[in-house]
């Protein structure tokens, strides 16, 4: 009986031994092989989004307005776009879904929200994604004067320029409306044009699987996805459309990369035909001096 005691109080002896001293060692052998792995992909291809060259000036050295409503219809690529963050609740939510599949998106934010909630900002813009104006209080533009669209575009721009140290490239106007005022002060700011041609309805009743379905059933290369950071449809349905967007094959980038890859002999076409379209509600006289493209 103490021999077989004896015996079992070895065996419990070796059993800790191999599961404090040689186990672990393994298993961090493990976790480094993965994170050795997972370092050799880019998290964000080409540059990052302050690194990119002025986008609103053109090649003869004159201010224009590029209106990206699709990237490069030859490329397969899609841009996540998020719109009223940040979300004390949700932008933590979105982040750690794109971190998970090293995805980069571009989030259209609101300037009384990024007071706010500054700390998320510095974490968006830290993760490698793409801020831009949403307007600093979510106002339609086209039905403000000119003094208040300068305080909403600009005070947003200084107040983000603040928090990051750096200005953002691009403006969605809230309905994606604006006019010949706004026009003027996104080119006295460096400021392009980022709309969409999927809006995923999230900020309607539509439920998680009809929402999927339909952005779906709409994506081609160049598509640009209106979500809202808040919305906790959206979040749901995030993991399962960027794992099906890259089985077939999609890459995602910010607004910023898919402005630089669009095709240069589209967008001089584009200029020379005078196809050029403005969002509904833009105004256009014949003596301003603006154009805006569309790809």
């Amino acid at each position: 009986m103490l021999r077989l005691g004896y015996i079992a109080l070895v065996l419990g002896f070796a059993f800790v031994i191999f599961n404090v001293c040689i186990k672990p060692s393994s298993a961090l052998e493990g976790r480094a092989e993965n994170a050795e792995k997972w370092s050799s992909i880019s998290f964000i291809p080409d540059e990052l989004p302050e690194n990119l060259v002025e986008l609103n000036i053109g090649d003869d050295g004159n201010a224009i307005v590029r209106e990206l409503r699709r990237g490069n219809h030859k490329l397969k690529e899609i841009a996540l776009t998020f719109d009223d963050g940040p979300h004390p609740i949700y932008t933590s939510k979105i982040l750690s879904i794109l971190r998970y599949y090293r995805v980069p998106a571009t989030f259209f934010m609101v300037g009384v929200q990024a007071e706010r909630y500054p700390e998320w900002v510095k974490m968006v813009f830290q993760e490698g994604h793409e801020i831009g104006s949403h307007t600093y209080d979510h106002f339609r533009l086209v039905d403000l004067p000119y003094d208040e669209q300068v305080y909403q575009i600009e005070e947003f721009q200084r107040l983000i320029h603040t928090l990051t140290g750096v200005y953002p490239k691009f403006i969605r106007p809230p309905g994606g409306r604006y006019n010949k005022f706004t026009v003027e002060l996104m080119n006295q700011n460096g400021l392009a044009l980022g709309l969409w041609d999927i809006n995923s309805k999230d900020g309607t009743d539509v439920s998680s699987e009809k929402m999927l379905r339909s952005i779906l059933e709409s994506v081609q290369n160049g598509s640009i996805i209106l979500l809202h950071d808040g919305s906790p449809t959206s979040v749901e349905v995030l993991p399962l459309l960027i794992e099906t967007l890259k089985r077939r094959g999609f890459q995602f980038v910010t607004m910023s990369q898919m402005l630089i890859h669009s095709n240069s002999e589209l967008l001089a076409k584009a200029d020379s035909d005078n196809r050029g379209t403005s969002s509904p509600g833009s105004e256009k006289s014949p003596e301003a001096k603006w154009k805006v493209y569309s790809y």
